[in-house]
């Protein structure tokens, strides 16, 4: 059992020590486990989000000496806008990690979770508008290993009265898939989302089917856990639907670099 994606107390919505989760992992029968932080970057003064790297990964050092039970291997979550890519390939030079999940969490520097970014607008563009930030950020920076959540956005289609059929965007998100694809990235599959009113994981099956028809075979499985007992939930099930969808490995990342693992 893997989970991919854990949070600790270094991201500012979670309370719990990376050693707390570590010993939920270990009574979960997780074997391996990666702490991702909310780690971001703006280019507005005093909107970063971050924390000191080299005390980040001593961190997760000292847990992994403390309970040889488990492997912990560290990661960020990250968010970047644009301006401020040449600056996260710097801090990475100095401190290497193991994994970086890309994920986004804001749209022309909006938040998702705020009320402007739907605002007089028809839902296809506000799909779209996520949709293409997606593409052009991957398009214009490598700095990455994981796509994380990607259709994130459709947990608020209740909140703002957004209701959308998937053949209406999916070229879009092909297009993005493609990229991945093309530029050796994995696809997260993130089960948070069985925890909101979708009751499924991101992405939902229609994304994780196309993926398997253009080539996709790199795979990563995250809980997203800010608290203990979010770890490693729905895995095994998660694991038998995606070896039904033909998927055959799952893609574990050390110091940056991919190893394929049979399901």
């Amino acid at each position: 059992m893997y989970d991919f994606h854990v949070h600790s107390i270094y991201s500012a919505d979670c309370k719990y020590s990376i050693e707390r989760m570590a010993n939920e992992a270990i009574k979960r029968k997780i074997k391996l486990m990666y702490i991702a932080d909310h780690y971001e970057l703006s280019e507005i003064p005093g909107h970063d989000m971050t924390f000191g790297l080299n005390e980040y990964r001593k961190g997760i050092q000292t847990v992994n000496k403390k309970l040889p039970e488990i492997e912990v291997l560290s990661a960020l979550e990250l968010g970047c806008e644009k301006s401020q890519f040449s600056r996260f390939d710097e801090l990475t030079k100095q401190d290497p990690l193991d994994m970086i999940i890309l994920s986004t969490h804001r749209v022309g520097g909006i938040y998702l979770n705020n009320e402007k970014f739907y605002s007089e607008k028809h839902t296809l563009r506000i799909y779209e508008e996520y949709y293409s930030e997606i593409l052009d950020t991957i398009k214009s920076f490598d700095n990455f290993d994981v796509l994380g959540h990607l259709d994130i956005i459709d947990k608020f289609k209740d909140r703002y009265y957004m209701d959308l059929e998937f053949g209406k965007y999916k070229n879009l998100v092909s297009d993005i898939l493609r990229e991945l694809i093309k530029r050796d990235k994995a696809l997260e599959i993130n089960t948070a989302g069985y925890h909101t009113i979708l009751a499924r994981p991101y992405p939902k099956l229609e994304i994780l089917t196309m993926y398997k028809k253009l080539g996709g075979e790199k795979l990563t499985i995250g809980s997203d856990a800010h608290l203990p007992d979010m770890i490693g939930f729905k895995h095994k099930a998660l694991i038998n639907t995606v070896k039904k969808l033909g998927f055959a490995h799952i893609t574990i990342y050390r110091k940056r670099k991919a190893h394929l693992v049979r399901l």
